[in-house]
């Protein structure tokens, strides 16, 4: 074959390189401020949710207290969260991101589930004798 027949069996040139559409970072307003607390309503509710399928289904806690009734374990969570949100709430002040809220209301939620898994009335195998004291 010809060099002119070669040249033409070729494989084409590539193609150019995509060209960027995308915008160029932007510098972050300083007017615009991102704040994490208070937690939004679906937040809140993902943290109820949570927490009763915590309270109601085999978890690492239930091997030492019995896990709650569904209806039981609902109203237990919406009240931990409750309490928890009204406490720390008040803590929030308007000059920070509320982070350090965000850890004191997780905190806050952590112990009142422990509050509440305690057993109501203790075995009698743990039951202290008062006579003998």
């Amino acid at each position: 074959m010809s060099e002119s027949g070669e040249a033409r069996r070729s494989t084409p040139p590539p193609p150019p390189p995509p060209q960027r559409t995308e915008a160029p970072p932007q510098q972050p307003d300083p007017d615009v401020s991102y704040r994490i607390w208070p937690p939004t309503q679906p937040t809140r509710e993902a943290i109820v949710s949570r927490l009763v399928k915590k309270l109601s289904s085999p978890s690492a806690l239930s091997p030492r207290y019995d896990a709650m009734p569904v209806d039981e374990a609902m109203s237990v969570a919406r009240a931990i969260e409750q309490a928890a949100f009204d406490s720390t709430g008040a803590a929030a002040s308007a000059d920070d991101d509320g982070a350090d809220v965000l850890q004191a209301y997780a905190t806050s939620i952590g112990r009142r589930m422990l509050d509440s898994v305690q057993p109501r009335t203790r075995p009698a195998s743990l039951a202290i004798d008062v006579e003998k004291l």
